[in-house]
């Protein structure tokens, strides 16, 4: 069963199929990104903050180093 290359997330042989990008590998997942970052990812755009959820549930902006 195939994962994701970001966070290692196993997600189905279809979501992979369709979501992969050009490169063959899958940038985010359900898991591990939000829809906005998994577009900019899937179109080459760096973000400059990343989406964190803590372990008490609550999303943050974090701005990447």
């Amino acid at each position: 069963m195939p994962s994701c290359d970001n966070c290692g997330e196993h997600v189905s042989n279809r979501y992979y199929r369709v979501r992969k990008g050009n490169d063959g590998a899958l940038h985010g997942c359900p898991s591990c990104a939000n829809p906005a970052t998994r577009q900019r990812l899937a179109a080459g755009v760096e973000s400059q903050y990343k989406v964190r959820t803590d372990a008490d549930g609550v999303t943050r902006l974090e701005k990447s180093a």
